[in-house]
């Protein structure tokens, strides 16, 4: 279907009665009529792709206390907005020492295997005493953040020499002590409320310039 059709034929479906001329595509292009008519189909093709779901971000940071090498972990973590318990859609940690043989930033969701993962969100926070996540990579455990398999460490190995019993060949702190979440940034997307009244507005206001016109 041409464009010169296609606009008839919307204005059809509005109930609106024009007087019509063949045209070319660009004296179209120039008409106001069409603007408006094109101006409705971006609008309708946003709230078709608008996504409601909403993610909050965020960071957290570990350092050494038990393990061979002395530093600090650091990542982001994306969960579903508001409070709750989630399994966890991003895992990333971002820097780390060098020692430990990564290159950064160290994206965990393409690993071989997910043991767990499991944070709750309470007014807003992650509560470190009920977060568990656990990685393998390699076919050894490389990175965990209060992992019930280690007793509640949280830890990131040294990629040559993982040992996936004792995990303290890199940075490693039994207790997770020093494990620290923040405040998280929310990015949200349109709501779909406003989404529909910026189409009604948009229909509105297509449907009386186009009977302005006649």
């Amino acid at each position: 279907m041409c464009v010169y059709t296609l606009e008839k034929k919307l204005n059809s479906e509005l109930g609106i009665n024009m007087k019509y001329s063949q045209c070319k595509y660009c004296s179209l292009l120039k008409s106001q009529g069409f603007s408006y008519v094109a101006s409705f189909v971006a609008v309708a093709s946003i709230v078709a792709s608008a996504d409601v779901v909403n993610a909050a971000t965020f960071s957290f940071s570990f350092g050494n206390e038990n393990g061979l090498v002395d530093g600090t972990v650091e990542g982001t973590i994306e969960l579903p907005d508001g409070d709750g318990t989630f399994s966890a859609t991003s895992i990333i940690v971002t820097s780390a020492p060098t020692e430990l043989g990564y290159t950064y930033p160290l994206d965990f969701f393409n690993s071989t295997g997910i043991f767990e993962n499991s944070f709750t969100v309470e007014n807003g926070m992650i509560d470190k005493e009920n977060t568990q996540f656990e990685v393998e990579f390699a076919a050894n455990v490389v990175f965990g953040l209060r992992t019930s398999f280690s007793g509640g460490a949280s830890f990131l190995t040294d990629s040559g020499n993982p040992n996936s019993s004792t995990f303290n060949t890199g940075v490693f702190d039994s207790d997770s002590s020093t494990l620290i979440f923040s405040v998280p940034s929310v990015e949200s997307t349109p709501e779909p409320t406003s989404i529909i009244t910026l189409l009604g507005v948009s229909v509105l206001g297509l449907a009386k310039k186009l009977k302005e016109k006649n």
